[in-house]
């Protein structure tokens, strides 16, 4: 007999796969907008909840429909003794490091997030952040402090978005990510 428990564990611990596109279903896009650049002149950060949807033209193709935005605190400390030994930051960049140019998520809101889409049949599909004095590009820091695969949002301070699928297994990369436009609904 079959394990829900165990498939949803399973489901749970296997690595996200990169898609080829993501979309924005409505208006979630001109919301994380608006939210991540309300936090200016700190960077502000937002989960990014949806599900995988297939593109028909391909079999092996499929996109992420981003279809809310979870806002989140950026509760970013500067105080990197948690970082592992082998991310090397140099004593300057500590000193610089602020909610200005950094961020972080509050794992309880993480948590909560997770449990609430999973009651709505959504997934956490990534995260977004704001670049308030960048372009919507990862910096170094972000590539640094990502341990997992998984697909980040960034938008500058002047508003333009940009998505990501930062994949670190076993070098720091960053590939860029089609965003289709708006949607009411993708079939």
């Amino acid at each position: 007999m079959p394990n829900p428990d165990r498939e949803n564990s399973e489901q749970r611990s296997n690595p996200m796969k990169m898609p080829s596109h993501i979309a924005f279903k409505e208006d979630t896009q001109s919301v994380l907008c608006k939210r991540l650049l309300a936090s200016s002149p700190e960077e502000g950060c937002a989960l990014l909840l949806g599900n995988e949807k297939q593109i028909k033209t391909s079999i092996q193709n499929f996109l992420f429909e981003i279809s809310l935005i979870w806002p989140c605190s950026n509760i970013w400390k500067n105080e990197l003794e948690f970082l592992p030994k082998q991310i090397e930051v140099n004593t300057n960049l500590k000193q610089s490091l602020s909610r200005k140019n950094r961020f972080t998520i509050d794992p309880r809101e993480q948590l909560l997030a997770q449990k609430w889409a999973r009651t709505k049949s959504l997934s956490i599909l990534g995260s977004a952040h704001s670049h308030p004095s960048s372009g919507a590009i990862p910096s170094k820091v972000d590539l640094d402090l990502n341990f997992t695969p998984g697909l980040i949002v960034i938008v500058s301070g002047s508003g333009e978005l940009r998505a990501w699928w930062i994949n670190n297994a076993n070098k720091i990369k960053s590939t860029e990510i089609m965003v289709l436009p708006n949607t009411k609904q993708i079939a």
